[in-house]
């Protein structure tokens, strides 16, 4: 996690540790602003900010123990066993391996059994307090996750159920819930709301089922995250129901309500094109609420044979064959198919006065990340889906291709010859499509280019000649 490159999606979110604190608005992007701002804390060094996303992996860890403590279970011990048991389904996710990214989908899994957990902790024992809690923690919680409104609305919607439960504290539980939900709105309207570009939702709109498609499509998909969830998805579904049984038979009916609605809230925000239905990462928070709560449905099932012993023999059989089964190799941040590292490295060591470096478009943001030359300016707009780009100084002689296609491309090379005035351009490119490199071929054809072998990227340098246009 800490010696591999940022890659794309990762590198515009570590440019905020590089950015003005006044700046962070813009650069939080498809990130909530509450993870850009743990973001920022960290210094610019190295992969740093990876510790981020694993702090909050092993934040799953606790939350999905307390959870699982905190159900109504007939003693300590078959409690510190459920806690256990859910603590291990958090670890042992296959999804939960392959979330070594900079990105804030740990922190949703960590804020979604959080808020489950504290939903069962204040239905043990119903007060004015820990409604209170509960609700703060929904609006906090969306400072650093988007899915926390889903969850939170299903939490909210338990919190109703407890106060129709517990006639005493009804009228407290009604208007916690109320004030919490107008905090979830202004957070949404004050801080995720920019994220919605026309850019993001075309680049999720295959994640946005039609109604008439859905079991299709709920099928397909499930099918799919088979490898994430790491047993048969029908075998995760029925223990999954049964632990939401075992947490109504337990004497927390308003969290098993969260918990049945919670899908019901994933599913309707699909279908109306506000939140990516089962993409592996947006929706990794279902993905390991639902490996936890399997894990209370195997508890359960495994105490009603009525002998502690035993039970604790078979979730212990059951946890070590989860293992084993999909015990393996983690895949790098990135697939180690992309290295702006390297180049940026490259060119900082070899670049001569004068000469003029020229990235592309998807290159930017892990080039703004790794040169240290020049400070880079956070702009918004422009047609990426952060809705953000960098461009530098002219004195830094650094330009970025304004997009992927043909024309912005020519149009950058000629402004980089124009500016070179017979010096040298350095090319730095990455995450670069079939299309975008045929586009470079043609606007870099009868330039004397030299490719540079460093990492996996295309490195180049136009060494001579540049006086002419392409």
């Amino acid at each position: 996690m800490l010696r591999a490159p940022y890659w794309l999606d990762e590198s515009w979110v570590a440019d905020s540790s590089k950015a003005p604190l006044a700046d962070l608005p813009t650069t939080t992007a498809s990130t909530p602003i509450g993870w850009t701002f743990l973001v920022w804390l960290v210094p610019p060094h190295g992969q740093a900010q990876r510790l981020i996303p694993l702090a909050f992996l092993a934040g799953c860890v606790v939350a999905g123990y307390a959870f699982g403590r905190l159900l109504g279970w007939p003693g300590r011990a078959q409690a510190v066993l459920a806690g256990s048991a859910c603590a291990a389904a958090a670890l042992l996710l296959p999804a939960q391996q392959a979330r070594h990214d900079l990105k804030q989908y740990t922190a949703d899994a960590a804020v979604a059994l959080l808020l489950l957990a504290l939903l069962a902790w204040a239905e043990s024992a119903w007060s004015v307090r820990r409604a209170v809690v509960v609700g703060v923690a929904v609006v906090t919680g969306m400072l650093v996750s988007h899915a926390a409104a889903l969850v939170g609305a299903a939490v909210l919607a338990g919190l109703l159920v407890g106060a129709w439960l517990a006639r005493r504290w009804a009228g407290t539980l009604v208007v916690t819930a109320g004030c919490a939900a107008a905090g979830m709105a202004l957070v949404y309207a004050l801080a995720d709301r920019r994220a919605r570009n026309p850019a993001m939702a075309a680049y999720w709109a295959g994640w946005f089922p039609a109604p008439s498609a859905l079991p299709r499509y709920l099928a397909e998909r499930l099918t799919e995250l088979r490898p994430a969830i790491g047993i048969p998805w029908a075998l995760v579904l029925l223990l999954s129901a049964t632990g939401v049984v075992a947490v109504a038979r337990s004497g927390r009916p308003a969290t098993a309500t969260a918990l049945v609605l919670l899908p019901v809230v994933a599913v309707a925000a699909g279908v109306g094109h506000g939140y990516p239905l089962l993409d592996q990462r947006t929706s990794h928070f279902l993905l390991v609420t639902g490996a936890v709560v399997a894990a209370v449905g195997l508890v359960f099932v495994a105490l009603a044979l009525r002998r502690f012993p035993v039970a604790v023999a078979l979730v212990a059989l059951a946890v070590a064959g989860f293992a084993v089964a999909n015990r393996g190799s983690t895949v790098p941040p990135g697939d180690g198919r992309e290295d702006v590292r390297a180049q940026a490295a490259y060119v900082a060591a070899h670049r001569r006065p004068g000469d003029v470096v020229l990235v592309n478009l998807s290159g930017q943001y892990g080039f703004a990340y790794y040169w240290s030359g020049d400070r880079p300016e956070f702009v918004p707009g422009g047609v990426q889906a952060t809705g953000w780009s960098v461009r530098y100084p002219p004195a830094s002689r650094i330009l970025v291709a304004s997009d992927r296609d043909a024309p912005a491309v020519a149009r950058a090379v000629r402004e980089a010859v124009a500016l070179a005035g017979g010096r040298r351009i350095w090319l730095v490119r990455s995450h670069v499509n079939a299309g975008e490199a045929l586009a470079w071929r043609a606007a870099l054809d009868g330039l004397p280019v030299q490719a540079i072998a460093v990492g996996p990227e295309p490195l180049a340098v136009i060494t001579s000649g540049t006086g002419s246009t392409p």
